[in-house]
C-alpha cells in the first residue's frame, strides 16, 4: 500500500497540469487484410459540448468531441490494445487520461477477438494482435492529419488481458506454443487454456506462434493484468527492447477468489530493461474494463457474465484510479521528453 501511496502521490502533481481537451474519432487501418477499426484519441483545443463516446448498454462512455480538430504539436503516441472480447472503448477511461496530459491514443478491434467477432481459434493466433499494434503505428506514421503530430520517440504500447500479452509481445516477449499445449494438458481449466478448450492447438502454426515480434520503435510497454503469464520465457524477458510495467489484479475473479493470474512474478525476469510491477489490493481482472452501467448487473447475468461487472463501483472506481496513477508515474519521462508538448 506504500508504493500506491507514493504513486497516487505523483499522480496528483502530474495531472494538476493543464489538461487538453479529448478530441475522439473513428479511422480504419489495415494489417494485410485485416481491417481494424479504430478509435483515436487525441488532444484537441476545440470547444464545445462533449458527447458521451465508447458507450455500451453495459459498459459506460467517456466524454470526448468527436470529430474534433485535432491539436498541432508533437505528441507521444500510445497503442492500447484490448482483451479477448473487448474492443477499442474497453479502455477509454485509460485513454481519456493520457489525452488531457497530451497523448494521442490508438485503439482497435482485433479482427477474430473483438466483441461480436471473438473465436477462439482465431483468438489463438496471438501474433496477430501484436502485429495489428505494430501496423498501426505504421499506418498512424504514415498518415498526413497524425504524422506530423507524433513524437516518435515517445511511441508506447498498453494492453489488458490478451492485450497486456500482446505489449509484452511487441517489445520481445516470447511463447513456445508446445509449451503452452504441455501447461493447458495439466490444469485446462486454468484462465489462460479455459476460453481455448474446444481448439484444435497442433493446428496453430508453431512458426508463427513461437516467433520474435519485436517493434524497434516502441519505447515503453504496459501490461495490465496480461494472459500467457506461465509461457513467457524468461530469457525473452530478460532482453525485452524497451522498460515495462506491469499493473496485476489480486483476483482473476470477483470477491475473494485467491487465484490470480500471476502478472507480478514478470518482475523477477528484469534484465536488459526494468520491469516494475505492482499488484492492485482487492482489485479482479475485470476491473480494468469500463465502468458498469446501472443496467450491466442485470444485462449480464443473462448472459451468464455477471462476473465482469462483479465488482462495486468504488472498487472498480479505486483500480482505475490506481492504475492511473502507476501509469502515469511509469510514462512521465516520454510525456516530458524535448519533443513533446509542454
Amino acid at each position: 500500500m506504500k508504493k500506491l501511496w507514493i504513486l497516487c502521490l505523483l499522480f496528483s502533481c502530474v495531472a494538476t497540469a493543464a489538461p487538453w481537451q479529448v478530441g475522439s474519432r473513428l479511422q480504419t487501418f489495415y494489417n494485410g487484410d485485416r481491417p481494424l477499426v479504430t478509435r483515436i484519441y487525441y488532444p484537441t483545443n476545440a470547444q464545445g459540448q462533449p458527447q458521451q463516446v465508447g458507450g455500451r448498454p453495459v459498459f459506460a462512455g467517456i466524454p470526448a468531441l468527436p470529430d474534433a480538430p485535432p491539436a498541432t504539436g508533437h505528441f507521444p503516441l500510445m497503442i492500447i490494445s484490448h482483451g479477448s472480447g473487448g474492443n477499442n472503448s474497453s479502455q477509454a477511461w485509460l485513454a481519456k487520461v493520457l489525452v488531457e496530459q497530451g497523448m494521442i491514443v490508438v485503439a482497435a478491434n482485433h479482427p477474430g477477438s473483438t466483441s461480436g467477432d471473438s473465436i477462439p481459434a482465431k483468438s489463438l493466433e496471438l501474433w496477430q494482435q501484436t502485429r495489428d499494434i505494430s501496423a498501426l503505428i505504421g499506418a498512424m506514421l504514415k498518415d498526413g492529419t497524425w504524422q506530423p503530430r507524433i513524437n516518435t520517440q515517445a511511441i508506447g504500447v498498453a494492453g489488458h488481458s490478451k492485450g497486456g500479452y500482446s505489449a509484452i509481445s511487441a517489445i520481445g516477449g516470447r511463447v513456445a506454443l508446445k509449451d503452452f499445449i504441455a501447461g493447458c494438458q495439466q490444469q485446462p481449466r486454468s484462465p489462460n487454456c479455459l476460453f481455448y478448450a474446444g481448439v484444435n492447438k497442433n493446428s496453430i502454426s508453431a512458426t508463427q506462434f513461437d516467433a520474435n515480434y519485436t517493434d524497434a520503435r516502441i519505447r515503453f510497454a504496459i501490461a495490465m493484468d496480461p494472459g500467457m503469464v506461465p509461457y513467457l520465457q524468461p530469457a525473452s524477458l530478460r532482453q525485452i527492447s524497451a522498460p515495462l510495467l506491469v499493473i496485476a489484479a489480486q483476483h482473476f475473479m470477483p470477491g475473494n477468489d485467491p487465484e490470480s493470474l500471476g502478472a507480478e512474478s514478470l518482475a523477477a525476469n528484469s534484465g536488459q530493461q526494468p520491469i516494475k510491477a505492482i499488484v492492485l489490493p482487492g482489485s479482479n481482472h475485470f476491473d480494468f474494463l469500463q465502468r458498469c452501467t446501472p443496467a450491466a448487473p442485470e444485462i449480464l447475468a443473462e448472459e451468464g457474465e455477471a462476473f465482469i461487472c462483479g465488482s462495486s463501483p468504488a472498487e472498480r472506481e479505486r483500480a482505475h484510479q490506481q492504475t492511473i496513477a502507476a501509469v502515469l508515474a511509469f510514462i512521465q519521462p516520454w510525456l516530458s521528453s524535448p519533443a513533446g508538448n509542454q
